[in-house]
């Protein structure tokens, strides 16, 4: 399957994050939105390489992003990490969203997969099945710009 708008969309995003060279410098609000949103993008691009490995492997697929919007968990991983730690955790695990997603026929890639979302609140939003390559295009065209925006608003002028 075809990766070309997610890897576009991840470089874009890790340009951005990069830019930010001292996080301890911002206000307080801006420092812990850049925090949670790295440790959250870390977190549910494992959740959506497990996936794309289940679509591939023919098994039920699921997203559940629940640890991705844990406070407990983002909280833990943001205190265990340095910012730039958390910028090679994003890196990565986009690297291996993007191969697992690679690794997917065509064929494949209408595959429903049920979707289970909670907001930040942890209120849960209603399920739904989306194809995966909807998921994906989701993914790239909405969820990472969206996030991108968000953190490009943050950075410092130079």
């Amino acid at each position: 399957m075809d990766t070309s708008a997610l890897d576009d969309a991840y470089r874009r995003l890790l340009d951005v994050a990069e830019s930010f060279h001292d996080t301890g410098s911002l206000p307080e609000a801006d420092r812990s939105t850049v925090d949670w949103t790295l440790a959250h993008l870390a977190l549910s691009d494992r959740i959506l390489a497990a996936t794309a490995d289940a679509v591939r492997a023919g098994t039920p697929p699921v997203v559940d992003n629940r640890d991705a919007m844990d406070e407990v968990t983002v909280t833990a991983l943001i205190a265990s990490t340095t910012h730039d730690e958390r910028v090679t955790l994003v890196r990565r695990n986009a690297a291996e969203l993007a191969a697992a997603t690679a690794r997917i026929p065509d064929d494949a890639a209408d595959t429903p997969v049920l979707v289970r979302l909670v907001g930040r609140d942890q209120r849960p939003v209603p399920e739904q099945r989306l194809a995966w390559r909807d998921l994906i295009l989701l993914r790239a065209g909405h969820h990472v710009p969206g996030h991108t925006a968000r953190l490009a608003a943050l950075v410092p002028p130079a």
